[in-house]
This record gives structure tokens, C-alpha cells and sequence, in this order.
């Protein structure tokens, strides 16, 4: 009885948080954004006019089968598309809060820790404008991120890489994270064979699509042509090419270039330091590790969208409950990613974006003084 009453109660917290949540969101869903009308809108209507999952076996936009799979579905009902997009956002966002509030549970042991987790995420200014506004789906394979780091942390590496497997099978993005595999590749918390779950959940996953005879070979070099389309240094996204200016640095593909091989640089060296300072890989390194590669990696990379650090949003939650002293970085890091989502949903002026990357900047820098203390301290102890 006493355990009804537990679920119970546990129940009615977390509905009325949700319902909270979409009310909130109703303001946003009418809401057309240009790559809704441009992208998805059509590519529903492409599906729909061509028969539901036949229609799948011709490429449609640059997006990878799966998320393709959620828009079929909608499909074969009588939803309208706008809201079906939107209500698939909403449902995950749900997922994530639900990782993240388990998360904040394993070091927390108040409940209502867990529980402000949950509803503070489904609050966060750039979840909700991602979703019920602009009709995005980074919340997709962040919440199966969110979750693979719950799995790395509960000591289940499998379900974990299958997790992030399906994480990278929807965005590429989510491949910001990579380089925390790896350091737990080497601290012996993951096997080397656990990783050919990456390529093999994406392999499943893209079989609806070769069934209904789309090729492989197309499926598989999604991600190869979705990094030949875009050729600007950055897309209003916070990031250091904020300060390159094309009137100074005119030719954009060395200097792209120059970026990438620097982030490559900057990523080995955490990495480095990482293996060699940390004893075992705990809880808290795990995610203040994540939070370190998912806002690094954008920033210093070219090319990126302002939703890149859509990932960061989130984690930075999750840093701020291992971190409580550090809880500024969970309020800085979305308010940042919020600027520069203005300028493409209200057309505002994109002058504030380069203020933008400098905070960020200057979180980051906070960020890595923080790890500094953090190894040394493990070190003294």
C-alpha cells in the first residue's frame, strides 16, 4: 500500500509539472518558423502524398532516417502536421527531464532534488523555444545523450553506447560528446567492443529505409553530404568566429581550416590531461567532462548553427546539481543560446551575438579553471 502511495504521489508531482510545462508551450505552437515552412512542412507533405514509409526510399532533405520515421508516423493520422511536429518535441523533452531528474537522483538523496531537476529542465528558455516555437528536434537525440550518460553512470555501458548510438543515428551532433568514450574507453569503464554499437544502432535504425528500397550507400553518407553544405565560418552560432570578421579574414576556408585542427588540438589535450590526472572516472568528472566537450567543441569549431549548443543547455543543468557553487553556468549557458535564436525566429538584430560569444567565452574559461582545481584536488587526495 505504502508503495502505491509512493508512485502515486511521485505521479501527480511530475503531471503537474508536464502540465505546467505544455501550457506554457500553447502560446509557442501556432508559431511558423522558415525551416518548418521550408524543410519539414514539405517533407511531410512529400511523405504523405508518396504513401507513408514508400516515400522513404528517396532521399528527403539532409535529415537522417529515423527522425523521418516520427514524421511518417504522423502521417497516418489526422493530427495537424504543425502540432504533430511540435507534440514530438514535447514527448521528448518529457524523456529528458525524466534522465536528467534520475541523474540528480544517484547523488542526491532528496527526492525533491530530483524532482526541481525535472521541472526546471522542461523550463529552460531554449528547450521550450527549440520545440513548441521553432519546431527543432535537437531535444531528440540530446535525450538519448541525457540517457547514455544515466546508463554510463548506473555502470551499464551497453545500454549506454546503445543510447548514444541512437543519439548520433538522429544528429550528428551529438558526436560533441565522442571524446568522453574515449576517456572512459581507456579508464576501462567501457570495452573496445562496446563501441561497434555506435555504427550498429545506426545500421539498425536505417533498416526501414533499405526495405522499402532506399540504398544504403545513401543513407550512410548523410552526415558526409550535410558537411559539404554549409560554407559560412558560423550560422549566428555564439562561437570564437563570432571575432573574425570577413572584411579581415577573407578567406574563410583556411581559416575553417585552422579552426578545425585547433579543436582537434584543444580536445587531445583535455583528453590527455584527463587520463593522466583522473584516478576513477566518478560521477562528477563524468559530467563536468560533458559539459566540457559539448560547449568546447562547437565554440571552436566553424560552421556551426546556434543550435549546436542545444546539448550544452541541457548538461549545464545537470553541472549546476554537481556543482551547486557553479549554478550561474546553468542560467548563463541558455541565455546565451537564447540571443542567438532570436535573430532567425524575429528577424531582431544579430549585434548581441558576438556579446554572446564572449560571455560564452568567458564560461568557458571558467569552466576549464574549475576542471584545474577539480584534478588537483583529486590529485592532493
Amino acid at each position: 500500500m505504502d508503495n502505491k502511495k509512493e508512485f502515486l504521489k511521485k505521479f501527480l508531482i511530475l503531471a503537474c509539472i508536464i502540465w505546467l510545462a505544455l501550457i506554457v508551450r500553447i502560446h509557442g505552437l501556432p508559431f511558423t518558423s522558415g525551416d518548418y515552412t521550408a524543410f519539414v512542412s514539405r517533407w511531410f507533405d512529400t511523405i504523405k502524398t508518396g504513401g507513408g514509409f514508400s516515400a522513404l526510399k528517396t532521399s528527403l532533405g539532409d535529415y537522417a532516417p529515423p527522425y523521418l520515421y516520427l514524421l511518417t508516423l504522423g502521417t497516418y493520422t489526422s493530427i495537424n502536421k504543425l502540432f504533430y511536429v511540435k507534440m514530438i518535441t514535447f514527448v521528448f523533452e518529457i524523456m529528458a527531464a525524466f534522465f536528467v531528474m534520475k541523474i540528480v537522483n544517484i547523488s542526491y538523496r532528496n527526492e525533491k532534488a530530483g524532482y526541481l531537476a525535472f521541472g526546471l529542465l522542461l523550463f529552460i528558455p531554449t528547450v521550450i523555444f527549440n520545440g513548441s516555437v521553432w519546431a527543432q528536434c535537437d531535444i531528440i537525440f540530446t535525450s538519448f545523450v541525457i540517457g547514455s550518460i544515466y546508463y554510463i553512470l548506473r555502470e551499464k555501458p551497453i545500454t549506454s553506447l546503445i543510447f548514444y548510438g541512437i543519439a548520433l543515428s538522429f544528429k550528428l551532433q551529438a558526436i560533441f560528446l565522442l571524446p568522453l568514450f574515449g576517456i572512459l574507453l581507456i579508464k576501462n569503464r567501457i570495452k573496445i567492443y562496446h563501441l561497434l554499437l555506435l555504427p550498429m544502432s545506426y545500421l539498425a535504425l536505417s533498416i526501414p529505409s533499405v526495405i522499402v528500397g532506399r540504398p544504403l550507400k545513401d543513407i550512410l553518407l548523410t552526415y558526409v553530404n550535410q558537411s559539404s553544405e554549409y560554407k559560412n565560418l558560423t550560422y549566428n552560432a555564439p562561437s570564437m568566429y563570432q571575432w573574425f570578421t570577413s572584411n579581415i579574414f577573407s578567406n574563410t576556408t583556411l581559416i575553417g581550416n585552422i579552426g578545425i585542427v585547433f579543436t582537434l588540438l584543444v580536445v587531445l589535450i583535455i583528453f590527455y590531461v584527463s587520463i593522466k590526472y583522473i584516478k576513477i572516472v566518478k560521477y562528477d568528472n563524468i559530467i563536468e567532462l560533458s559539459l566540457l566537450f559539448v560547449i568546447i567543441i562547437p565554440f571552436l569549431l566553424p560552421r556551426m548553427h546556434e543550435r549546436y549548443f542545444f546539448m550544452a543547455d541541457i548538461i549545464s543543468l545537470l553541472y549546476a546539481f554537481c556543482f551547486p557553487k557553479k549554478f550561474y553556468i546553468a542560467i548563463l549557458m541558455p541565455f546565451v543560446s537564447l540571443v542567438c535564436y532570436l535573430p532567425f525566429l524575429y528577424n531582431t538584430s544579430t549585434n548581441f551575438i558576438i556579446i554572446a560569444s564572449v560571455v560564452l567565452f568567458i564560461v568557458i574559461i571558467d569552466l576549464l579553471y574549475s576542471f584545474r582545481t577539480h584534478l588537483l584536488n583529486e590529485q592532493s587526495n
